[in-house]
């Protein structure tokens, strides 16, 4: 009993003390579905290559899908905003320009035909990319018909080679995860130079994702 009364006695060791309640709390009203996890684009294009390659003509087909990843962006700034307000012990607090973020992290998988069969593999080019998507403009479907104006880069590994594409479009509101719109696309496959336009499908929730349900009295 002596020992513990004497432990008790002891003074406190005044070490700093973090909260990190403030840095990793989810914003109220969100919830987070697979709608606001993952969006998924579907991207027919037509177009035709911009060189001087091959006496065929220069029509060129198009066919791509794309999964672009909020949730990955949104946890990596989780810890960024963990290590910033660590490092500075709680002095920097939580930064506003770290609550969300235009860019997401893109996967997509791809397929190129052109009707001139000198060029790539009989024409044919498939394969694989991974790059970004960044979305210039953004409002909620109630505000707006136009859900936003994005952008996107992506490098890519084909089946005859290395290359990239980059595309500029369109969002138009079709319902609460449904958008459509058009865009153009530039692309350098395999050595080929190719200019696309198509229009993209799109699935994943609008901005702020969807709404909450009401809490039951």
């Amino acid at each position: 009993m002596a020992v513990s009364s004497a432990r008790a006695d002891e003074p406190q060791s005044m070490g700093v003390q973090l909260d990190l309640e403030p840095i990793t709390a989810v914003p109220p009203g969100t919830e987070s579905t697979w709608a606001t996890e993952v969006h998924l684009h579907l991207e027919p294009s037509a177009g035709g290559f911009l060189g001087a390659e091959g006496p065929g003509p220069r029509i060129g087909w198009g066919l791509s899908l794309k999964a672009d990843f909020p949730w990955v962006t949104a946890r990596m700034l989780t810890v960024a905003r963990m290590v910033m307000w660590v490092l500075s012990l709680g002095a920097l607090g939580s930064d506003a320009w770290l609550e969300r973020t235009p860019v997401s992290i893109q996967v997509e998988v791809f397929g190129t035909r052109f009707s001139d069969t000198t060029l790539l593999n009989n024409g044919w080019a498939w394969g694989g990319g991974l790059g970004a998507r960044a979305h210039l403009y953004e409002r909620p479907p109630e505000e707006s018909v136009v859900r936003n104006v994005w952008c996107d880069l992506n490098a890519q590994l084909s089946s005859r080679g290395f290359g990239m594409d980059s595309a500029l479009g369109l969002q138009l509101s079709w319902g609460g995860l449904v958008s459509m719109g058009p865009f153009i696309k530039f692309a350098r496959v395999a050595g080929v130079n190719a200019l696309f336009g198509g229009l993209s499908l799109d699935l994943g929730a609008p901005p702020g994702g969807p709404a909450a349900p009401p809490a039951k009295e």
